[in-house]
């Protein structure tokens, strides 16, 4: 079988693929623009790191979340979003499909710190059953202080 010469570097650069997702890559940039300005004028800005255009296909706008919680979120923006789509969108834009894909990046991330435990003395806490035992008529008077029995040390 013989080897096929390598292409030089100008048949690549003019070849039709190149030009194909070069303007893709542009499409992709105005779509996410627009992505960009549709949330800011919605409530969903915050949202904007967690989604992604992923295309346009007439008559869908596709987009990928990192999350359910946040794909429902936009499902309850639909129209909004929808109708903004067809307003400044090229193709015509009347569904949106959203594809729930979690990024790693949000995976590897640690958890937050828990608080730190707050350490109460048990006497404190017995000492304070019995004061409110004190304040309170039967039967919680009864077992407030029989709560404070239970947990007294010997």
């Amino acid at each position: 079988m013989p080897r096929r010469r390598p292409k030089k570097l100008d048949q690549l650069l003019g070849s039709q693929r190149l030009q194909q997702f070069a303007d893709f890559t542009e499409q992709h940039q105005r779509w996410q623009q627009l992505l960009r300005d549709c949330f800011k004028e919605q409530p969903l800005e915050q949202l904007l790191p967690h989604c992604e255009v992923i295309a346009v296909r007439a008559p869908s706008l596709i987009l990928q979340v990192s999350s359910a919680a946040i794909a429902q979120r936009l499902k309850t923006e639909q129209g909004r979003i929808i109708t903004y789509f067809q307003t400044h969108a090229t193709p015509t834009v009347t569904s949106l499909e959203i594809r729930i894909r979690p990024s790693r990046h949000l995976s590897t991330e640690k958890a937050p710190a828990a608080p730190p435990k707050v350490e109460v003395k048990e006497s404190d806490t017995v000492r304070k059953l019995r004061e409110q035992a004190e304040l309170c008529d039967e039967p919680l008077r009864s077992q407030l202080l029989a709560l404070a029995d239970k947990y007294s040390s010997p």
